[in-house]
């Protein structure tokens, strides 16, 4: 039920707060109906053509459909080629006014690595069958060096240090050839022959780099259970970096903040190895922390589960959305071949949440661009600072890594066209925005107006979609922006990065709050460190000392990324610019200020969505 809200609170909100619905206007009085928003425009005399008002199809692909002024439709029997809607046969042609299915469509692409199967709705699929442990060499699964089996199945061989397999009694430490790495990717054990393609390539792209990263998949567990995993990986092969893949458990915590009683998702939970975390009321919900030092930076690519149904059904929001990996769609490549055909039939793209698969891969494509071929986008910088904080306006030391940072800060100057108009057409590589937001949108004001971003209006290929209208050309975005990156639910961060043909990495936060002092993590970036390992470091320098502001932050994305940037010669780094008690008072005012427009997921609603988190 709580998405529903949220959904239909989206809905109304386009009204009053001035969305851009993506549904035609109503028409005019006798007149014409209007599109992609328009109200229309009044009827015109002239003679009555009954065509006008019918459309001819008997949906039979062996007629010929036409419509005639005086006498309406007409359907014409032709023998010929037809489709009979079926992706599985070949050669269909109409006989006497039938569409009579052909041969049977070969999908066999010559490989024992896949599953060769034909699906009638989207045609041949084919699904990798080998190991994650595991590649396809010539058409046949073959286990890597270190494991042994058919290729399908992989196990741990006899450990021997200099085999390529970190053993079970391996360590970095006894072992280095076989056990460094330098960032742990731990994968939703479902999703792993999906991606594996895109795994191996990701690895290779990182050792072209000079990293190593180690695959692991995870089979759901408790947040509790997760964290012992991710360190017991770390302890094992000397880890920097965690890169979370899939839908993963999440630590809540309860906290009073700006003046409210919140509850919110909390990865500083995974990141810090020592820390104590109390419940003092037993509610599953951490409300006490000793001190914060972060042991490692962790990112995500969160993905929901997606039931068959959230692809097939038009009553969407309705549709059931708990974890079940054995569901005919979930994670499947019918699910990714299926997508795009579920953005032309469904105005809120209720595959856009469903099929993470589909963004998945298309994520790791784009990241392969990206480290091979360098920056996505231009290589600037652009800081947008809305009303409420128009005087705060400066490079915030970006100028220290692009040599053009657009500043958009005038009061006469922050609407939503300008945002979009200065992410559209060029973009920038770099973003940081201060924008008032929920989960679901970006709230630009004017006024004291709202004129929002709907998540769902984020992505490419406005012609499949027509509520997918901005194509955003940005790749690492810093929201300052509450909410915004609320992973537990789907979000605008999820939607920057994924939804994109630019996305990359999202710093932002599931709470009220966010980065308003990100100098030094624009310095650490600018001195080439990872994505990660730049917010780390600003964390245990500055991030710790405030709780309101910083407990929610969260990263989605690669984190071991660094920027291109045109940072030669360019190393200023002018000092962090002082801020008075009244300013940072004001600052905490403007986040008081504005309403709570939209309906939080609650804890109660994640652990009944996410069973198998839980004991």
């Amino acid at each position: 039920m709580g998405r529903l809200v949220i959904l239909v609170w989206a809905v109304a909100l386009g009204s009053s707060c001035g969305l851009d619905l993506p549904n035609g206007g109503t028409g005019g009085a006798s007149g014409e109906g209007g599109t992609g928003g328009s109200s229309g425009v009044a009827g015109t005399g002239g003679a009555w053509n009954l065509c006008d008002w019918v459309t001819c199809d008997d949906g039979d692909p062996c007629t010929e459909d036409e419509c005639v002024a005086e006498t309406g439709c007409s359907f014409t029997v032709f023998d010929g080629p037809c489709e009979d809607g079926n992706f599985c046969t070949v050669g269909d042609s109409c006989v006497a006014g039938t569409c009579a299915s052909g041969a049977t469509a070969s999908c066999d692409d010559q490989s024992s690595c896949t599953s060769d199967v034909c699906n009638p709705l989207i045609g041949c699929t084919y699904a990798n069958l080998c190991d994650i442990r595991a590649r396809c060499i010539a058409g046949a699964c073959e286990c890597m060096a270190g494991y042994v089996g058919d290729g399908y199945e992989c196990g741990q061989g006899p450990a021997h240090c200099g085999d390529g397999a970190c053993g079970d009694t391996e360590t970095h430490v006894t072992c280095a050839a076989d056990c460094n790495c330098d960032l742990v990717v731990i994968v939703e054990e479902a999703l792993t022959k999906v991606l594996a393609n895109r795994l191996f390539t990701y690895l290779d792209d990182l050792e072209a780099e000079g990293l190593r990263g180690s695959v692991q998949p995870w089979t759901p567990g408790t947040v509790e259970e997760l964290k012992s995993f991710i360190f017991a990986q770390v302890d094992k092969c000397g880890a920097q970096g965690v890169f979370l893949i899939g839908n993963m458990p999440a630590a809540w915590y309860e906290q009073t903040a700006f003046d409210t009683d919140e509850e919110f998702p909390i990865d500083l939970y995974l990141q810090d190895r020592d820390a104590v975390w109390g419940d003092a009321d037993g509610d599953g919900i951490y409300d006490t922390h000793s001190d914060l030092e972060l042991d490692v930076y962790l990112s995500r690519l969160q993905t929901l589960p997606d039931p068959e149904e959230c692809v097939s059904s038009s009553s969407f929001p309705t549709c059931p959305a708990s974890y079940d990996p054995g569901a005919a769609l979930y994670a499947s490549e019918a699910c990714i071949e299926h997508c795009p055909s579920g953005f032309v039939a469904q105005s809120w793209t209720p595959a856009v949440e469903c099929c993470g698969t589909f963004f998945l891969k298309r994520y790791f494509d784009r990241l392969h661009e990206y480290r091979t071929s360098g920056s996505l986008v231009n290589e600037s910088a652009f800081v947008f600072t809305d009303d409420s904080w128009w005087t705060w306006g400066r490079p915030f030391g970006l100028d220290s890594i692009y040599s053009t940072v657009d500043i958009v800060t005038e009061l006469s100057e922050t609407t939503r066209e300008k945002y979009v108009e200065m992410l559209i057409g060029g973009g920038a590589e770099f973003v940081y925005h201060w924008i008032h937001a929920t989960p679901d949108n970006l709230l630009i004001y004017v006024d004291d107006t709202c004129y929002p971003i709907h998540r769902t209006q984020i992505g490419w290929s406005p012609h499949l979609s027509p509520s997918l209208t901005y194509n955003f050309e940005a790749s690492f975005v810093n929201m300052f922006s509450c909410e915004a990156a609320r992973f537990t639910v789907p979000n605008i961060g999820m939607a920057m990065a994924f939804q994109t043909d630019f996305g990359l990495a999202i710093l932002g936060s599931t709470k009220k709050g966010g980065i308003w002092n990100p100098d030094l993590l624009h310095a650490n970036l600018a001195r080439g460190l990872p994505w990660g390992e730049a917010y780390r470091l600003w964390y245990n320098n500055t991030g710790y000392t405030d709780d309101e502001w910083h407990l929610g932050m969260a990263l989605l994305g690669d984190p071991s990324l660094t920027l291109t940037g045109d940072r030669t010669g360019l190393m200023k780094l002018d000092p962090e610019r002082a801020h008075s008690p009244e300013d940072i008072e004001a600052l905490r005012q403007s986040i008081i200020d504005r309403p709570q427009l939209e309906e939080l997921d609650t804890f109660e609603e994640y652990r009944e969505a996410n069973p198998q988190f839980f004991d």
